[in-house]
């Protein structure tokens, strides 16, 4: 690779100790980032001889070369990311600490994988209190297995701020549950962590391998098949490390680490292959599970299923009804009665209009499909007349093939006979689903980003929505446009569930957007802010292709 393509790329700093077998620490996480396609730069805290089934020694690096090696670093380019990974002791912690502080802001983000034990059973660190929480409180996300979160939890609670849990001598040397996983995880929190991701694969108290990602406000989990057995070393590496590729490739937190745990999974399904084939011409014994490039993940089976708990349900879990528990007791009976299909599913131009006015006005064109939104925030709609205008557009759509979902009012598509219901992600917090799914209607749930995808997938819907694609005008968005070539990622995720494109697509993006697969394209002002709309409808439906 020349030094200019390995400039161009995102650079990211490792900080850990070394693997002499190549199964973990710097080494994987160098050999992870190079696998997607991003630059790997490396501090070295200690150095072990260690194999694939022992550790023999290590020896941990003055706290000068610590330095020294920063130093050189940041002479050159600072990172978009930090990995850290085995700290031997306080001195390295303490220098660590220090450097970090002294970033200039906004600075990078940073993943700590606390390695207390390597996995051929070395130990690697020996941290005080004080040096655990200097740790938590600069770095923006802690990976912890459930061993390690229980021996870091354990730390601090004995303190003011764990006096609340019951468990808290059960915690202190493991933990046991998912009850135990929040409350060990809330400790951490308390503590100064900003996020927490509890990986699960060591929770055997779980059907499946779960992770979940902690905040102050949050709860989101993530599941995989439980692998029972595996000798695959290094995958906590791979995790965080790929965690901090993807965040350095412009992701957000929770699609890094949706994308994350697919790529483990991935490499995970990929080594055990070829272990299996090397074990045709030898014994398992004497063939060591190595790690095997997997790249991108793109193969839909490798995804997490993910579950979101509602903001500030973290506060409050004893009693508290969450996404999670619904998901655990419903998960299986939701595959298993998925909504109505779409009548028709004719790839098509998709309006979203604010009236009945508008329906009527465009039916004479042909529209397969529409979906009327009333702004309540910018409109002077109440209850009565809003439930006027659904019970409008039903009726203007009754006689018709076309397909009319209503945004939001799921509760007044319901009384009026609408044929479905459109929600936003906060909206699947509230809404009543099963009321949805009962009364016949289908549900068609917008999304934006691979864990919104994953969490929707689940309820096996009528279409997904995908956006924005572009940049729109006609809402303030969260999250960032998605472009052109995570869309096609997107629509193959959705695994043959109907998608609508949607955000920012007018007449001269419907050809790039239609050639992704994409079964609708949802538009607005593209219809709705030009002089003639019968005329945009049909020259965006030609330009993307839909009709000759």
């Amino acid at each position: 690779m020349s030094q200019e393509k390995q400039a161009s790329l995102p650079t990211i700093w490792c900080v850990g100790g070394t693997d002499s077998s190549g199964g973990a620490g710097v080494t994987r996480d160098l050999a992870t980032l190079a696998d997607l396609g991003v630059h790997g730069a490396a501090i070295v805290t200690l150095v072990s001889a260690q194999s694939h089934s022992a550790m023999i020694s290590s020896k941990a690096m003055q706290p000068s070369l610590i330095n020294e090696q920063w130093q050189v670093l940041a002479a050159e380019t600072l990172p978009l990311c930090i990995k850290v990974g085995a700290i031997a002791n306080d001195a390295q912690a303490n220098i660590l600490s220090t450097r970090i502080e002294m970033l200039s802001v906004p600075r990078p983000f940073i993943v700590w994988d606390p390695v207390l034990f390597s996995s051929s059973k070395g130990s690697l660190s020996n941290l005080s209190k004080n040096a655990i929480k200097q740790l938590l409180r600069v770095v923006d996300l802690v990976t912890p297995n459930t061993h390690e979160l229980a021996s870091l939890a354990g730390i601090f609670i004995d303190s003011e701020i764990d006096n609340a849990f019951e468990t808290k001598s059960e915690i202190k040397s493991e933990v046991k549950n998912n009850r135990d996983v929040r409350h060990a995880a809330k400790t951490l929190i308390n503590s100064g962590a900003k996020s927490v991701l509890v990986k699960g694969g060591h929770a055997g108290w779980q059907h499946d391998a779960t992770d979940t990602y902690f905040t102050d406000r949050e709860e989101i989990a993530f599941s995989q098949p439980r692998v029972h057995h595996s000798e695959l070393r290094g995958t906590g590496c791979m995790q965080a490390s790929a965690i901090a590729a993807f965040v350095a490739k412009g992701y957000s937190i929770i699609d890094a680490l949706t994308l994350a745990n697919a790529y483990v999974k991935n490499v995970r399904d990929v080594s055990s292959s070829s272990y299996s084939q090397s074990s045709l011409t030898g014994s398992r014994q004497s063939v060591p599970q190595v790690p095997r490039l997997a790249g991108f993940p793109t193969n839909r089976d490798a995804f997490p299923t993910v579950a979101f708990i509602k903001s500030g349900a973290f506060n409050s879990v004893d009693g508290c009804k969450t996404e999670s528990d619904v998901f655990d007791k419903h998960h299986n009976e939701r595959r298993e009665k998925p909504f109505l299909p779409l009548s028709h599913t004719k790839r098509g131009i998709y309006p979203v209009v604010d009236s009945a006015d508008w329906i009527e006005k465009l039916l004479p064109t042909g529209v397969e499909t529409i979906q009327l939104r009333i702004k309540e925030d910018i409109s002077p709609w109440d209850k009565a007349r809003i439930s006027k205008e659904i019970q409008r557009a039903v009726a203007l759509t009754k006689s018709t093939s076309c397909q009319l979902f209503i945004n939001d009012h799921w509760q007044l598509a319901i009384e009026h006979g609408a044929y479905g219901v459109h929600l936003g992600q906060e909206d699947l917090f509230t809404a009543d689903i099963d009321a949805i799914r009962k009364a016949g209607l289908r549900l068609g749930v917008s999304t934006h980003g691979y864990a919104e995808i994953q969490r929707v997938k689940s309820l096996a819907p009528s279409y997904i929505a995908l956006g924005h694609i572009f940049a729109t005008k006609t809402k303030d968005m969260p999250s960032q446009p998605q472009g052109i070539d995570r869309l096609k990622h997107y629509v193959d995720l959705c695994g043959g569930i109907p998608t609508v494109a949607i955000g920012g697509i007018n007449k001269n993006r419907c050809k790039a957007v239609a050639d992704t697969g994409a079964t609708h394209i949802a538009v607005v002002t593209a219809i709705t802010e030009v002089p003639c709309p019968h005329a945009a409808y049909h020259t965006l439906q030609k330009e993307a292709g839909f009709v000759e």
